[in-house]
């Protein structure tokens, strides 16, 4: 074999390997990148999940504090959006596997507050259901912070269209 036929073989080769390499490896990556949008988009759908059950937490947990009094007026305008509790776990379950720790922590650190205000009774006065929900809202907010701090919320500029501005 001479010289010119032996370069001639290993640039084949070498372009064969370039051929089947580089192909295979674009694919992988593309396959990564479809895997992590598609959990991105899960964790998405489920902090809104989370956010729209502890905020019902939270109203309904206005209405279990209420005198009676301020029930009978809540009456006309409450209805109880909890999920159910087959549908709770399953929104736990989700949670656990799709959410962050974090989130999870801050999520269950809302109905923490909730049985902490109402452990040993209702509260009885406007005092002790101001401290209360206080103490819900304020976990309340540092679920909705972490939830925004991962999903990136707060670094999406609008755009003059999404504000109405021409």
């Amino acid at each position: 074999m001479d010289v010119q036929t032996g370069l001639t073989l290993l640039l084949s080769v070498i372009a064969l390997l370039i051929a089947l390499v580089i192909p295979a490896k674009t694919f992988r990556y593309a396959l990564q990148q479809d895997e992590l949008r598609r959990l991105w988009d899960r964790r998405a759908d489920l902090y809104v999940d989370l956010l729209t059950e502890a905020m019902a937490e939270q109203k309904w947990f206005e209405w279990d504090i209420a005198d009676d009094d301020g029930r009978e007026r809540m009456a006309i305008s409450y209805t109880d959006l909890r999920l159910p509790p087959l549908e709770r776990a399953r929104l736990s379950a989700r949670a656990n596997i799709f959410g962050s720790p974090t989130v999870n922590r801050a999520f269950n650190g809302v109905q923490s507050a909730m049985g902490k205000a109402t452990l040993l009774s209702r509260p009885k006065d406007e005092g002790e259901r101001a401290v209360a929900r206080f103490a819900v809202g304020k976990a309340f907010d540092a679920l909705q912070d972490q939830v925004r701090k991962e999903m990136g919320t707060d670094k999406l500029a609008p755009t003059k269209e999404a504000q109405g501005i021409r």
